[in-house]
């Protein structure tokens, strides 16, 4: 039912905006009626508004029918969340909110179209898997309600990057130079600690396995020492041969410094003329929160010009999205990073946290962070950050 409602026409299913909630209250319960005795017709109402209320009031009914005898908790979760989510079909997970979607007036169809459940597709373009990764030990750490907490963003001031060629036209990152890197990430994560961030994020490709081994080492001890842990750790990405294959790969950590799933990029980036030479992913992850869903984008995977990008596809609370430009000067990633958190915005109500380090150090700053802008294009290129640490607050949504 929600698939045939989110296909109809734009020109008309703009209008549920126009839907008070009380327009969409099944006043004297009759729909409710109807799905109880097992019938589910949406009737024509003789105008296309019409019957897309008639449509609106039926797909709330049948989720309240759904849900008569269930109350939703944490532990209810099961370890399997894509089996238990999936619809008979194998085209959309149905998941549950924890606590019920507050009533809203004047937003979109996908925006309030369930108040107790939101819908994702469970492959997308017919190619890229949607994989539910569930946040483990999430009721005995820190919250992860992410949609209100605070972020850190990593960069390392003077970073240069060295390339290998290997072939003709494609290149790989192959080392960093102009930093001390076992000195600024002790400082990185000791700063977001100070600051009570919920996450720290890196830059895409500039954690090589050695940085993620000494992030990990350093979390696992501050655990160990009693303190509060991090809901999530993203250490931006490296070129990584997997499997024989070359990936632009992240890892997803626990506050623990335990990995939870890796992050594979797809979107070539385009560095002096030259190719990324990588093997493309084809899943997005999504991470399960206490009633949060997160998403994690390797740069230009989250802004890429040739087709309809994925992630729009999203019903989530937070985007994160490691990133690298040429160098600070350069605003097109950014400007693009901008108009997809602004489409995720609008649609299902996103926030969007980018953290992008250029690949040539130079006068300009040591790079750029969108978050959580209201209006993502007012501030399209980004802030100029100096240092390598900052915390960034989320806009209420």
């Amino acid at each position: 039912m929600y698939s045939a409602v989110e296909r109809t026409a734009d020109a008309i299913l703009q209008d549920f905006a126009d839907f008070t909630e009380d327009m969409l209250a099944d006043s004297g319960g009759l729909k409710h009626s109807e799905v109880a005795r097992g019938s589910a017709v949406v009737v024509d109402r003789g105008t296309a508004v019409d019957t897309l209320l008639d449509a609106a009031r039926l797909l709330r009914a049948l989720e309240q029918v759904a849900m008569e005898g269930q109350r939703y908790l944490e532990g209810d979760r099961c370890d399997d969340l894509e089996d238990a989510w999936s619809t008979s079909d194998g085209n959309w997970y149905v998941v549950p909110r924890l606590k019920a979607l507050a009533p809203i007036e004047g937003k979109p169809f996908l925006r309030r179209a369930l108040l107790a459940h939101r819908v994702l597709p469970t492959t997308i373009q017919g190619h890229y898997r949607v994989r539910m990764h569930r946040l483990p030990s999430v009721t005995d750490t820190r919250s992860a309600k992410t949609y209100d907490g605070r972020f850190g963003a990593a960069l390392f001031p003077g970073l240069d990057v060295d390339l290998s060629y290997p072939v003709e036209g494609r290149f790989l990152v192959d080392r960093l130079s102009g930093f001390d890197p076992g000195t600024l990430l002790k400082e990185q994560i000791a700063d977001a600690r100070t600051a009570g961030c919920t996450a720290l994020v890196w830059a895409e490709l500039t954690m090589p396995k050695s940085h993620v081994e000494e992030v990990r080492s350093i979390l696992s001890q501050t655990a160990l020492d009693g303190d509060v842990p991090f809901s999530f750790v993203m250490p931006g990405s490296w070129h990584t041969r997997v499997h024989g294959q070359m990936r632009n790969v992240g890892e997803v950590l626990n506050g623990r410094g335990e990995p939870l799933f890796p992050v594979v990029k797809w979107a070539k980036f385009t560095f002096d003329g030259l190719r990324e030479d990588i093997v493309p992913g084809d899943e997005i992850p999504v991470l399960v929160g206490d009633d949060s869903l997160t998403t994690f984008a390797i740069c230009r995977d989250f802004l890429q010009e040739t087709g309809d990008i994925p992630y729009k596809k999203l019903n989530v609370d937070l985007a994160i999205v490691p990133s690298m430009t040429s160098n600070n000067d350069e605003l097109d990633t950014l400007v693009g990073h901008a108009a997809t958190a602004n489409t995720l915005r609008v649609r299902y109500g996103t926030r969007t946290l980018v953290v992008a380090q250029p690949a040539r150090s130079g006068k300009a700053g040591d790079g750029r962070v969108l978050a959580f802008p209201k209006k993502p294009l007012l501030a399209a290129g980004g802030i100029v950050v100096t240092g390598p640490s900052s915390v960034w607050d989320l806009e209420s949504p």
